[in-house]
């Protein structure tokens, strides 16, 4: 691939990307001097889809974690555990002291 083509398809197999006009997330399958082979899971039918993508039409996204309000909770229960072992700290050397 050229470094003009390499401009156009900035892509590698693996990376998640996204129509630039949004879309379902796709993973890159393989990336060619035409465009970019993409395959994604189609919630509404349950299909595996592939297609052919001009790589232009693409922008490469990064996926977070499936439910950010778990982690958020488990942040919360993490820090709320470190508050009651300094509590317990406090109050053994509170006892010592």
């Amino acid at each position: 691939m050229s470094d003009v083509n390499k401009d156009l398809a900035p892509f590698a197999p693996g990376d998640i990307v996204q129509l630039k006009s949004f879309g379902p997330a796709m993973t890159v399958v393989s990336v060619t001097d035409e465009g970019v082979n993409a395959i994604w899971y189609d919630e509404v039918d349950g299909d595996l889809k592939t297609r052919f993508v001009p790589a232009v039409a693409l922008v490469r996204i990064e996926l977070g974690a499936p439910d950010d309000e778990e982690d958020e909770e488990d942040d919360e229960d993490e820090w709320r555990e470190e508050e009651a072992r300094k509590s317990r700290g406090r109050k053994r050397k509170a006892r010592e002291g």
